[in-house]
């Protein structure tokens, strides 16, 4: 039995070695997946959806993938700082996106700030300047991204040592 405590003794030290000369930690294996969510749900961006209340009930982490669908013929989705989200300015984004199906990669742990905007004909639009926009009604999106949270669940239990016979 001895041999046995023995060689699992050294398995586990160089399993530790062999992770921290490669830059994997035991840590990071016991993270959660990213979660891929579905903005605004079955009704998805547009101005008809209150963001506020859908994100409120979620947690966003690092690896989390936000997934904007819109009509493309009349929304486009946009990162922003938070003065220009709070001010729904749509004049200097820090990304521009108009495919319709948006995949958002949260890469880092910050706030992340999204606003709509009005995909119209430039003449139509230069009519529309004093409607509100898109981010006026409502089509804004915040959220807080922390670091994933370990979890415990999938951390091995230590070996018992054999009872002494």
């Amino acid at each position: 039995m001895a041999a046995l405590r023995n060689t699992v003794l050294i398995f586990c030290v160089a399993t530790a070695f062999l992770g921290t000369c490669s830059g994997f930690t035991a840590s990071d294996a016991v993270y959660r997946a990213g979660v891929v969510y579905h903005v605004g749900h079955s009704g998805g961006w547009s101005i008809f959806s209150d963001y506020n209340k859908w994100s409120s009930t979620k947690e966003f982490h690092v690896g989390d993938t936000l997934i904007f669908t819109y009509d493309k013929m009349f929304h486009n989705l946009m990162q922003v700082d938070g003065k220009d989200y709070q001010a729904c300015n749509t004049k200097s984004p820090i990304v521009f996106y108009d495919t319709g199906s948006d995949a958002i990669n949260l890469k880092n742990p910050s706030n992340y700030y999204f606003i709509g905007g009005i995909n119209f004909d430039p003449e139509w639009y230069a009519m529309t300047l004093k409607e509100p926009g898109h981010c006026q009604a409502g089509q804004k999106l915040h959220v807080k991204v922390t670091l994933p949270i370990p979890n415990h669940h999938l951390v091995a239990s230590p070996i018992p040592a054999p009872a002494p016979k």
